[in-house]
């Protein structure tokens, strides 16, 4: 261990474990892959499909459809009509409904600030769907990335592990060295398979938020391809907190509402009555008379109502800003980070390990230290894989809060 070569690979190792994957893998360019699925194309057909914005939408055409309704009268006229059976005597008598408090500006200023609230929200899910599904696709690339380092990890102890069977059977070696060379071969066969099972589980997760099978070689592997970078910071109030003081505005419209409507609607209309050749028509007035009950029920949810939306606006509007400055803080701290980054350095730790497993062989390194080096090599190139996938999310969490149109890419 006290070898010039293995000091040479030592200094070698601390820098590898401070490097980051490139944007492609060595070997894997995208013009060999026949079949492509970018993070933009993937936000697109998250768009389409996603759950949380398809009932989005249905809150949007319900609001629409609610403020449509109110946009002039309160209810319908009625028409009632009578006539006896030889047709001597009959009348008819039409009549609408009046609101003497208002109760139509009111439910009409409700609508219309429920509407207003559905549209932000509209907004703010659809850039929320984005990031959800930008974060999984980095998640996705990271974990494909992790599965390659496990292969090339399986396929060294499997070369190191035949290196020492030769030697083993010339005598050079003890049957412990063996032993110790198939245990580094389990513990790497153990590593890929659970890379396998992380990546199944991030291809899933993936593939469940677009609509679509996806496989790890469908995929760009650079988790910062999901990740563009914030363009100018968005001027205006974010649309959650637009929605939120847009459902605070309904609430209050709806008290009014209530309390419009403690006082029973009047019924005017006129009528028309034929009766032994003679007709009679006039004015008609109805009106409910309000001895018991006074809409107390939802006017005390009305008002309960105003302090839910005014709790739910500061919230809000406390998160929005906590959010922006966490991510400009994560993202300042990874543009920092940035000056330690190499354009590939998977070749160079691929040099290394070569380095380590000349090193063994031609009796310089022992093979535990052998082993416990490569095993520090390639967990480097995992730790890269996590550190790009931090960095991508630091990233996506920043233009989500700040609402940056980057976010959709070519959906905007």
């Amino acid at each position: 261990m006290s070898s010039p070569l293995l000091r040479g690979v030592g200094r070698a190792l601390l820098s590898i474990l401070f490097w980051i994957a490139g944007p492609c893998w060595a070997g894997d360019s995208i013009e060999d892959r026949a079949t492509l699925l970018t993070p933009d194309a993937a936000v697109a057909a998250a768009l389409d499909v996603h759950p949380s914005l398809l009932a989005a939408e249905l809150d949007l055409a319900r609001a629409r459809g609610a403020a449509a309704e109110a946009a002039l009268l309160l209810s319908n006229p009625t028409l009632a009509a009578e006539t006896t059976q030889d047709g001597a005597r009959g009348g008819a008598e039409l009549t609408l409904s009046v609101s003497l408090r208002g109760a139509g500006w009111a439910e009409r200023s409700w609508t219309r600030a429920e509407l207003a609230a559905a549209v932000a929200g509209h907004t703010r899910t659809r850039l929320a769907t984005a990031a959800e599904t930008r974060s999984l696709y980095a998640g996705a690339s990271v974990a494909a990335g992790k599965v390659r380092v496990a292969l090339e990890g399986l396929e060294l102890a499997t070369r190191l592990r035949h290196a020492v069977t030769r030697l083993q059977e010339e005598g050079e070696v003890s049957t412990l060295e063996l032993r110790l060379a198939r245990l580094a071969e389990v513990q790497a066969a153990a590593e890929l398979l659970a890379a396998r099972e992380a990546e199944a589980e991030a291809l899933q997760l993936l593939a469940g938020a677009i609509g679509q099978a996806v496989r790890s070689e469908d995929l760009v592997l650079d988790p910062l391809a999901a990740a563009p970078e914030a363009g100018s910071k968005v001027a205006g109030t974010r649309s959650d907190v637009v929605a939120a003081a847009d459902h605070l505005r309904a609430a209050e419209a709806e008290l009014r509402l209530q309390r419009a409507r403690s006082l029973p609607a009047v019924e005017l209309g006129v009528f028309a009555e034929h009766e032994d050749d003679q007709t009679f028509w006039g004015p008609s007035v109805g009106l409910e008379l309000p001895l018991f009950r006074h809409n107390q029920a939802n006017r005390a949810h009305a008002s309960a109502g105003i302090d839910r939306a005014e709790a739910a606006l500061a919230s809000v509007t406390a998160r929005a800003h906590t959010e922006l400055a966490t991510a400009e803080q994560r993202v300042a701290d990874a543009v920092a980070l940035s000056s330690v980054l190499q354009a590939d350095p998977i070749t160079e730790a691929r040099a290394a390990l070569a380095s380590i497993e000349s090193g063994y062989l031609a009796g310089e390194i022992d093979l535990p230290s052998a082993v416990l080096l490569q095993a520090e090599v390639l967990d480097g190139e995992t730790a890269a894989l996590d550190l790009l996938g931090h960095i991508a999310r630091a990233r996506i969490d920043l233009l989500v809060a700040s609402e940056d149109p980057m976010l959709l890419g070519g959906a905007s």
